[in-house]
């Protein structure tokens, strides 16, 4: 019986990813899944978008490719490839991005037994979720059921919504084209929607987990952030764990990833790292602190969660913006945008951008993500934020009672 409860840490030396992962299922005896020949495969990368791996935005091909090649030492009947990338509106958004991240030219290269495939072309099935907590059901692949073995390849990157996207997030892919959009409007606030996020994780829960930290990203991730070749690979069976250690190597607060602790609740895996058993290398020698994205606006002090709430989608709520040396009206913010909070300008000629609807924006950061021009820009406007919102009115009602107050005061004593 496979112990559950392994990491391996494993460093990337001279760019030979192909013997840091052999090396790390090996010290984690992942060969004992593979117990029988003939196994259907399914193999899960991070395709946000069309973005050339270079960029840090998709798992690596190197990556994809060593596992590919793991895998088929146990002789199985057929390796898919599969994700549904963001930015579902358009045709073939998927095939373009499997193309663009060098993952379509790995599974060519890896023969006919490999198969390179979206998940909105395969056959479409409605998975229940069990004991939800926030999402009850959801369109997918018949591959989430139907293959005997799922591999999660997910990459280290920030993220502007959920801090980390890593084991957990990353099978949010799994969702089909427009319904992503439709979570995330369905789900606004960020503990519902990493609430969710743990559901849609729950319905597969890959049975094995390879992380690519050959190439990460730190900063205005997931998709504009910069690049940062951390050099490791780390592979496990615990996604709850992996996503922990991660946060330990990148010296991310565990409590800002909400989804952990959800997914600890549903039993998913633990945040108690002392009942791991590491192997390889040691967390503290490939600790490496990460910048974390400027729009993130985390409210840490003790106040009510009802007014704590308010201030954070008040106070620290982005604003979206449009740069016009980038932007090149393309429509891929409008046609992604899950509450119509974007329109096209009325006249598309170059230096003219998308239109920002405050009122309806529910801050997911579709657009930041999906841009492939990297035109969006996010600001936290604080003082403004403040002095417009009710806390400001409040305030500054306040502050013009105690003004007075205190003018009289002067004036009869």
């Amino acid at each position: 019986m496979i112990e559950r409860k392994k990491i391996a840490i494993q460093k990337v030396a001279d760019d030979d990813v192909h013997s840091a992962v052999f090396s790390a299922l090996e010290l984690i005896s992942a060969k004992e899944l593979m117990g029988k020949e003939e196994m259907t495969v399914l193999l899960k990368p991070n395709l946000l978008s069309a973005k050339k791996p270079e960029q840090a935005a998709t798992t690596h091909p190197k990556v994809v490719q060593a596992v590919i090649q793991w895998v088929k030492q146990f002789n199985p009947a057929k390796i898919y490839v599969c994700d549904s990338s963001g930015g579902g509106f358009k045709p073939k958004t998927t095939e373009l991005a499997l193309k663009a991240s060098g993952l379509w030219a790995v599974c060519e290269e890896e023969g006919e037994l490999v198969e390179c495939v979206p998940f909105e072309a395969t056959e479409r099935v409605i998975y229940k979720v069990e004991n939800p907590l926030e999402l009850t059901e959801f369109p997918s692949s018949h591959l989430l059921r139907d293959a005997d073995l799922i591999i999660n390849l997910p990459k280290i990157k920030t993220h502007g919504q959920c801090t980390l996207t890593c084991c957990i997030k990353n099978m949010f892919g799994t969702i089909l084209r427009t319904n992503k959009a439709k979570a995330h409007a369905q789900f606004p606030t960020l503990d519902r929607f990493t609430a969710a996020l743990t559901d849609i994780y729950s319905v597969s829960n890959p049975q094995l987990t390879i992380i690519d930290g050959y190439l990460a990203m730190e900063g205005e991730g997931p998709g504009s952030g910069d690049p940062v070749k951390l050099d490791l690979i780390l592979a496990g069976y615990d996604g709850v764990a992996l996503d922990t250690t991660v946060c330990q190597i990148t010296e991310i607060p565990v409590n800002d990833v909400k989804y952990l602790k959800f997914g600890e609740q549903k039993g998913l895996g633990t945040t108690d790292l002392n009942k791991i058993e590491f192997l390889g290398e040691k967390i503290e020698d490939v600790k490496r602190k990460f910048k974390l994205p400027k729009h993130i606006g985390a409210i840490s002090a003790r106040l009510p969660k009802a007014i704590a709430d308010y201030i954070s989608n008040t106070v620290f709520k982005a604003h979206i913006g449009f740069d016009p040396q980038k932007c090149i009206l393309c429509g891929t913010c409008w046609e992604n945008c899950p509450v119509n909070a974007i329109d096209p300008p009325e006249v598309r000629q170059k230096g003219n951008t998308p239109i920002w609807d405050k009122k309806k924006c529910i801050t997911c950061f579709c657009c930041h993500e999906l841009c492939p021009e990297n035109a969006v820009t996010l600001k936290i406007p604080i003082a403004r934020n403040a002095i417009f919102s009710w806390f400001g009115v409040v305030a500054i009602g306040f502050l013009a009672v105690l003004g007075t107050a205190i003018g009289l005061l002067v004036k009869f004593l």
